[in-house]
C-alpha cells in the first residue's frame, strides 16, 4: 500500500489528469488479464479433435469464453468507474486546458480499449501454440504425405471416372463431353456404367463486347452456325468461350474405361502462407475442381496444378511397385495418428483393397466416416417388406398417426429405390466397405492450422472494438462535462426524435412514396446539423440544461453524422452511375466505385481520426459551456 501511495502522490503532484483517470493501475490490472487470455489460447486447442472444426477461427465467440470476457470486462469498467468518480477536478473549476481535457478523452478510449480486447491476447496465444506445435516445414512435409495417398482413399467415386483424367497431356488440353443428348454417336466415345465420355478438341473467341443488359455478347458466328459451346471463362473485361471443334480418339491412351486411378486428378489440399481467406482455402469440394465445369464455376485456377498432380501419380502407379505403395500408406496413417483423425483401416487391409495392377481399376470405396456405410443397394427390398409389415401392423392397432408416418417412410425409401438408376452409384453402393477415414476432418485440421497460422485477425475484428471502445469514451466523457441529469435527459431526447423520424419516415412513404432513402437521410442530416448549431447558437442565451442535452448528442454522435454525409454523397454516385447513357459502354465489368467503396475500410480509421479531431476542437465548446453560470 505505501508503494501505491508513493505513486499516486507522485502523479498527482505532477500529472494529475493521468491520476485522475487511473490509467496507470488499469492498464497494469489489464495486462495481468491479457497475459490470462493468452495462456488460455494457447493451451485451448492442445488437442487435434479441437481443431477438426471448420469453424475454430471463431471459437472464441461461440464458445462459453466469450461470456467470461464479458464479465471480466463489465467487472474492470465499473469498479474503474467507481473509483474515478470519486474525484472530478474539471467539475470543482480545477485549472485545465483543451488539451489536458482531450487528454482524459484519450485515456478513457485507452482503457476501455484495454478492457475489452482480451480476444487479441486469446489469439496470439493460439497462433503461439499452432506456431510451435505445427512448424510450417513439418506441416508442409505432413500435407504432400497426405496428397499422395490420398486418391488411394477412394471416398468419391465421382474422382475416378473417365472425364477427371488429366494426364497424359491430351486430356488436360481437350474437353470431356459427358452428356448423353451431347453426344455424337457416329465418333468415338466411351461408355462404362451406363456412362459416355468423348473427347473433344476446342477453340476460343474472346470477347468484350456487352449488350444492353450488360452481358457479353454471344460469338455471332457461332450462334449462326450452331456450335456447340463447351464451356466460357470471364477474366476482368473479356468473356473467353470455347467451342468444341472436332472428336479425337484417345484409346491408345485410356487403359480401362472403368473406374481407375489412373484417373485421379484433384490435390487434396494445398497450403498458402500468405493471407488465407476464411472461405476460399475450403479445398474439400468439387467446385472449379475441373475443366468441364468452368461454365458454372468461372476460370479453374487449379488446371495446371492438378495435371502436374496427376503426372506424378500416374508415375507411381506406372512402377506397380507394392513396397512403395505400402510405404505411402504407412505414412499417411501416421499422420493421421498424429493428428488423431478416426479411422479403423490398417495398411496392409488398405493395400489389399487398392492394389490391382493390371490397370489400377477402383474396386473399393472406403466411407467418408463411421455411420457412412450403407448395405448394398439390393437390399433395400428386405427393408420395404419390413416396412410393409410395420404398416399393417400399425392399421391393426389402429394407430392412424403412426400408418401415416410409416407409409411415408416406406414411399420414401420406394421412391429411392426407383430413383438408384445410376450404375455408377450402384457400383459404388455394392462396392461400399466397412472401412472408413474421416476424410472432412482432416481437411477441417488442416485448414484450421492454416487459417490460424495466417489469417490477419487484428485487421479483422479491431474495427468492433475500437468502435466499443470510442462510443462508451463518449458516453463517459459526456457524462464527466455534465451531469447525470443532463445524460439521462440526453437519452430521452435522442429516443423521442428517434421515434418522429421514423413516423415521419413512415408517413412519407405511405403517402407520397419513391426514394424513402434519400428522404430519410436528408432529413436526419437536417436535424442533425441544427443539433450541432445549437450549443453555438444558444450557449448564452438558453438554460444550461437545454444546451448540455445538444453538446452530448453532437458529442456521441458526430462520427455518424460524417458518415451519413459520406453515405448520402455515395447514394448520389451510385444513382448517378446507373442513369448514365452509356453506363455498360463505359462501365463494362462492374458498376461505379462509389465513395464509400473507394475507402472500403479505411472508412473506419478515417472516421476514427475525424472523430479524435473533433474531440480536440470541442474541448473549446465545453470550456466555454462550462463557464456559463448556472
Amino acid at each position: 500500500m505505501n508503494f501505491i501511495n508513493k505513486i499516486n502522490n507522485y502523479l498527482i503532484q505532477r500529472y494529475p489528469t493521468i491520476w485522475n483517470t487511473r490509467i496507470v493501475w488499469m492498464l497494469a490490472i489489464n495486462l495481468l488479464v491479457h497475459i490470462l487470455f493468452y495462456f488460455i489460447g494457447f493451451v485451448s486447442h492442445s488437442s487435434p479433435l479441437s481443431l477438426q472444426n471448420s469453424r475454430v477461427i471463431d471459437d472464441y465467440y461461440n464458445s462459453g469464453l466469450i461470456m467470461v470476457h464479458i464479465i471480466i470486462s463489465l467487472l474492470l469498467l465499473v469498479g474503474w468507474l467507481v473509483y474515478m468518480f470519486k474525484n472530478n477536478g474539471f467539475k470543482n473549476f480545477y485549472p485545465t486546458s483543451n488539451l489536458k481535457l482531450f487528454g482524459q478523452f484519450v485515456c478513457y478510449l485507452v482503457i476501455v480499449f484495454a478492457s475489452i480486447s482480451f480476444y487479441f491476447s486469446y489469439m496470439f496465444g493460439l497462433r503461439a501454440y499452432i506456431n510451435i506445435e505445427y512448424p510450417n516445414e513439418q506441416l508442409v512435409k505432413n500435407v504432400d504425405i497426405i496428397n499422395k495417398a490420398y486418391p488411394f482413399l477412394s471416398v468419391e467415386y465421382q474422382d475416378y471416372t473417365l472425364n477427371k483424367k488429366a494426364y497424359p497431356k491430351p486430356f488436360y488440353d481437350l474437353y470431356c463431353e459427358t452428356s448423353d443428348d451431347l453426344i455424337d454417336y457416329n465418333k468415338k466415345y466411351f461408355e462404362t456404367n451406363g456412362n459416355k465420355y468423348q473427347f473433344y478438341s476446342l477453340y476460343k473467341v474472346a470477347i468484350t463486347e456487352r449488350d444492353d443488359n450488360g452481358e457479353f455478347k454471344y460469338p455471332a458466328a457461332e450462334y449462326k452456325n450452331g456450335t456447340d459451346l463447351a464451356y466460357k471463362e470471364v477474366v476482368k473485361d473479356t468473356c473467353v468461350y470455347y467451342f468444341k471443334k472436332e472428336v479425337v480418339d484417345l484409346s491408345a491412351d485410356i487403359k480401362t474405361t472403368n473406374l481407375s486411378y489412373y484417373n485421379f486428378s484433384r490435390v487434396f489440399y494445398t497450403l498458402d502462407f500468405d493471407e488465407v481467406d476464411f472461405y476460399d482455402r475450403y479445398n474439400y469440394s468439387y467446385a472449379s475442381s475441373y475443366p468441364e465445369e468452368a461454365a458454372i464455376y468461372g476460370t479453374n485456377p487449379n488446371a495446371a496444378k492438378n495435371y502436374k498432380f496427376s503426372k506424378q501419380f500416374s508415375e507411381i502407379l506406372d512402377r506397380k511397385d507394392p513396397a512403395e505403395i505400402k510405404k505411402i500408406l504407412n505414412d499417411f496413417l501416421e499422420v493421421s495418428k498424429q493428428y488423431q483423425i478416426r479411422t479403423n483401416l490398417n495398411a496392409d487391409e488398405w493395400f489389399k483393397l487398392i492394389y490391382h495392377p493390371d490397370t489400377f481399376e477402383v474396386k473399393s470405396f472406403i466411407a467418408e466416416n463411421e455411420t457412412a456405410y450403407s448395405y448394398p443397394i439390393d437390399s433395400v427390398a428386405a427393408t420395404i417388406d419390413t416396412l410393409t409389415t410395420d404398416v399393417a401392423t400399425a392399421a391393426t392397432a389402429s394407430h392412424e398417426q403412426t400408418v401415416v408416418e410409416t407409409v411415408e417412410a416406406a414411399a420414401v425409401a420406394v421412391a429411392q429405390v426407383a430413383g438408384s438408376n445410376d450404375k455408377l452409384y450402384n457400383y459404388y453402393n455394392r462396392n461400399l466397405t466397412k472401412n472408413y477415414y474421416e476424410v472432412r476432418n482432416l481437411n477441417d485440421f488442416l485448414r484450421s492450422v492454416e487459417l490460424i497460422k495466417n489469417v490477419d485477425f487484428v485487421s479483422r475484428n479491431i474495427h468492433v472494438y475500437l468502435w466499443i471502445a470510442f462510443f462508451f469514451s463518449t458516453l463517459i466523457f459526456s457524462f464527466r462535462v455534465t451531469n447525470l441529469r443532463s445524460v439521462i435527459f440526453t437519452g430521452i431526447t435522442t429516443g423521442v426524435l428517434s421515434l418522429v423520424i421514423g413516423l415521419m419516415v413512415l408517413v412519407y412513404s405511405m403517402g407520397l412514396g419513391g426514394d424513402e432513402e434519400y428522404f430519410a437521410a436528408y432529413l436526419v442530416f437536417i436535424i442533425a446539423s441544427i443539433i450541432i448549431l445549437i450549443p453555438f447558437l444558444f450557449m448564452t442565451s438558453a438554460s444550461k440544461l437545454f444546451t448540455s442535452i445538444f453538446m452530448n448528442i453532437t458529442i456521441n454522435g458526430f462520427v455518424l453524422y460524417v458518415l451519413l454525409i459520406l453515405g448520402i454523397i455515395s447514394m448520389h454516385q451510385n444513382d448517378a452511375c446507373r442513369t448514365a447513357k452509356d453506363y455498360y459502354s463505359s462501365y463494362p465489368s462492374k458498376t461505379c466505385t462509389t465513395l464509400l467503396e473507394y475507402l472500403d475500410m479505411n472508412t473506419s480509421y478515417l472516421l476514427l481520426a475525424v472523430g479524435l479531431l473533433f474531440m480536440f476542437i470541442y474541448t473549446a465548446v465545453i470550456k466555454k459551456w462550462r463557464a456559463v453560470p448556472e
